[in-house]
């Protein structure tokens, strides 16, 4: 991918967050202290900022850009998108090929995982932000053994993660502040995940906007 079709991306996704940020504040409040919508506002800013300030960065540099950017907002969020973010950086630093495929987007989607379980010990079905990224891994698996071009690779990954984040409302929190909340924590989308796959939906439809399939 160039760096040039990344920033668009990148960019799209922060419009998203930001124009959903009432919607994510709605599902944080039934089950945390409803201020996902707004923290997620914030690091879309900081992020868009870091994009403006980094115009020529190669796209490893603009990712770890990126995520010190998400870091930098705290709250819950800021720390598990930027472990998941700087676990991408380091793949595409360990595969300088600078082409995008379907085998490379697995494999980030993988490390990304692997990080945030690190983190925060939660598991899928714990009602976490990777309720929507492990279907993402098996997505991409899928779409790399099939022989998926990129764009319908992305585009099946994001169905994948709203697929993901729907049935999380149906879920008992056993990890993070929902947890405390027990069966009280059920009937809504976790607000991680939701928040995961905006910018999935909005990275995927702009790739294709912009690459084609």
């Amino acid at each position: 991918m160039s760096s040039r079709v990344l920033q668009t991306c990148v960019l799209a996704a922060s419009d998203a967050v930001e124009a959903s940020r009432d919607e994510l504040c709605r599902l944080d409040a039934g089950a945390g202290d409803g201020d996902h919508g707004v923290t997620m506002a914030l690091a879309a800013r900081a992020v868009r900022q870091a994009v403006a300030a980094s115009p020529a960065a190669s796209d490893h540099d603009l990712v770890t850009k990126i995520a010190l950017a998400m870091g930098s907002v705290g709250g819950a969020c800021g720390p598990i998108y930027a472990s998941g973010l700087l676990a991408i950086a380091t793949a595409m630093r360990d595969q300088p090929d600078g082409s995008l495929t379907v085998a490379r987007m697995a494999d980030f989607a993988e490390a990304a995982e692997n990080a945030i379980s690190a983190l925060g010990r939660a598991r899928p079905g714990d009602k976490t932000i990777l309720d929507a990224l492990d279907p993402v891994v098996r997505a991409l698996d899928d779409a790399k053994m099939s022989g998926q071009s990129v764009g319908d690779a992305l585009s099946a990954a994001a169905a994948a993660a709203r697929e993901g984040t729907a049935a999380t409302a149906a879920m008992i929190a056993s990890a993070g502040r929902a947890s405390r909340l027990g069966e009280r924590s059920r009937g809504l989308p976790d607000p991680g995940a939701s928040s995961l796959t905006l910018i999935l939906d909005a990275l995927a439809s702009t790739y294709v906007h912009e690459i084609g399939g």
